[in-house]
């Protein structure tokens, strides 16, 4: 994985992988576990809470068999078993990080606990991906060929399967109360509708999730036709961890870091560079979110962006045009595809 400027301006991009970090005693009784993904980012952070009453998690892995070995190798190193833990905590509903979240609960018999707001995402993850491709593509203007090539690759791939509801609903600010752990869950939207933050105030660590990364920037969740704004709501979220001076960040990829302050500057200064490349596209005549983003400064040129990386440019692209949408700056005349304009 290509490193980023210190302004932090890259997303997460597929390319050169690194190899994962070893398990880690991060802080008295919290481990680091790698996780191997099979795409994207090479690994998920999955973090082990241990505490009076057993091992919880937060987060768990993509469900691979591959993943599912290492989480127990991970879990050995630390000096315990998957079928110990207790409850697993899902900062999002993304497949990397709940995946295998049922496997742990069927060995196990521990709760799993996710933000309400992202309940819906577990369902629509089995529900026609390459439909839901094709609809993306289309809004954005994508050039009807390349659109059907795109959209033929995800649908010869399984939908993923079996992904269990949660024992228990998270809301902001709830505190969870574990035997010798409290947790406190801070509704951070943005890269999915119902991401949390955590926050453990007795040895003062951030687990960001994908929130907040140390490298990179992460996508935004596709705002749904006039109604969401995921980069609105993004921003807010780095507003609410301002000041809140951790000893130190563990997100759920790359690596812990501290200067959590700074990082949330280098985030925001992204985006309104983003932004204003947008609007700037918008300026010169471009009408589709297609190309539009092809206007947009990304980790490699935009017509080289495959899979993964170009439904994520294309979603950062939506969000940004849903954010000015909001603010007055532009209208858009619903299609598809759809067209953007400046209003004067």
């Amino acid at each position: 994985m290509p490193r980023t400027s210190a302004a932090g301006d890259a997303e997460i991009p597929g390319g050169r992988r690194r190899p994962p970090p070893p398990v880690e005693r991060v802080a008295p009784g919290v481990w680091s576990v790698p996780v191997p993904l099979p795409t994207g980012p090479a690994y998920v952070l999955v973090y082990l809470f241990e505490t009076d009453a057993g091992p919880f998690l937060v987060d768990a892995g993509w469900d691979t068999d591959e993943a599912w070995d290492a989480l127990r190798a991970g879990l050995a190193a630390a000096g315990t078993r998957v079928e110990d833990v207790r409850g697993v905590i899902v900062t999002h509903a993304h497949t990397d990080h709940y995946g295998l979240a049922g496997r742990v609960r069927a060995a196990s018999g521990a709760w799993v606990a996710l933000h309400e707001r992202d309940v819906p995402l577990l369902a629509a993850a089995e529900r026609d991906p390459a439909g839901r491709l094709a609809a993306t593509l289309g809004r954005a203007g994508a050039p009807p060929r390349l659109a059907a090539r795109l959209t033929g690759r995800v649908r010869g791939r399984p939908a993923p399967a079996g992904l269990p509801h949660p024992d228990r609903l998270l809301h902001d600010r709830d505190l969870l109360r574990l035997p010798g752990l409290d947790l406190r869950v801070l509704w951070t939207p943005g890269h999915s509708p119902g991401h949390v933050c955590l926050w453990d105030e007795g040895r003062r660590l951030l687990l960001s999730g994908d929130h907040v990364l140390p490298e990179h920037a992460v996508g935004l969740h596709e705002p749904a036709p006039g109604r969401a704004d995921p980069l609105g709501d993004y921003l807010r979220s780095l507003d609410l961890l301002a000041g809140l001076d951790p000893a130190e960040v563990l997100p759920a990829h790359e690596h812990r870091f501290t200067g959590l302050d700074a990082r949330l500057g280098a985030l925001r200064r992204h985006h309104r560079r983003r932004l204003a490349q947008v609007a700037g596209a918008l300026r010169v005549g471009a009408v589709h979110a297609w190309d539009i983003a092809a206007a947009v400064t990304w980790h490699r040129p935009f017509d080289e962006l495959r899979g993964f990386a170009l439904r994520a440019a294309l979603q950062d692209t939506l969000a940004c045009l849903a954010l000015l949408d909001a603010r007055g700056l532009v209208r858009c005349e619903p299609g598809p595809p759809d067209r953007w304009y400046p209003r004067v």
